[in-house]
């Protein structure tokens, strides 16, 4: 059970409920029994393997779609609008479906000795939050290309922004913290450190210009790009100190 046993019929409940959706109804139920099983999977594999399991690349994948999941039933409970939340759906089932690609899973086991840190769950918690407020307002900003019931609530986005460099900004901070801790240095513009202050830049940038559905669509796509490329691109280089 500290494998993927539990993560498959979370991703078949975040489609169904992305179906659900989309035919009319918005899937509440099925969404909340992907979360509770993805939660009862941190719980087990915390279980066994004695650390909260956020350290490997099919770990941190795993979490990412539970902040988008998460993040787009708070973004229904507050707009009730059903299309945003059928994008998060599909959303949270494709990064989960990577985190359970054969590239991605990972066994589990004992965790780096640097990873050993009092800091180590509030930063990956915080930072995740911030991912998943970006990849709703991403989610959001593209359907308001399509749908413009969505401009009923012009100021989502900036919300989700807002609260994604709050988050973020935070996991950045304790990371720094972190570091200090683990390496003697607050900052040594590690790959995945730069990439996670371009992000969190981007959306900055954002904040203070002018909103509109374009430009909404620019820049939460460059942040999601950015972050993208910290889960993968930094990975497959071989760069830094925090790959997987």
């Amino acid at each position: 059970m500290t494998g993927p046993a539990l993560l498959w019929p979370a991703l078949a409940a975040y489609v169904a409920a992305g179906v659900v959706t989309v035919l009319g109804r918005p899937g509440i139920i099925l969404s909340c029994a992907g979360l509770l099983l993805q939660l009862t999977f941190v719980v087990v594999r915390t279980g066994a393997t004695g650390v909260l399991p956020f350290a490997s690349r099919f770990e941190a994948l795993a979490l990412f779609a539970l902040a988008v999941q998460a993040t787009g039933l708070v973004v229904y409970a507050a707009t009730r609008q059903r299309s945003a939340k059928a994008g998060t759906d599909v959303a949270g089932a494709l990064l989960l479906l990577a985190a359970l690609a054969p590239v991605g899973f990972h066994p589990g086991g004992e965790i780096n000795p640097l990873l050993n840190s009092p800091w180590f769950s509030l930063h990956i918690l915080t930072a995740f939050g911030g991912y998943g407020c970006f990849t709703a307002g991403l989610v959001w900003s593209v359907l308001r290309l399509f749908d413009r019931t969505l401009d009923s609530r012009p100021s989502v986005p900036r919300q989700l922004a807002f609260s994604g460099l709050l988050l973020l900004g935070t996991g950045i901070l304790t990371g720094a913290a972190w570091a200090d801790t683990s390496w003697g240095t607050y900052w040594r513009w590690d790959p995945k450190e730069s990439w996670a202050l371009l992000t969190w830049a981007v959306m900055l940038v954002y904040v203070h210009v002018r909103s509109g559905r374009r430009r909404d669509v620019c820049f939460f796509g460059l942040a999601f790009a950015a972050m993208m490329f910290t889960f993968i691109g930094i990975n497959l280089l071989k760069w830094g100190l925090h790959r997987y």
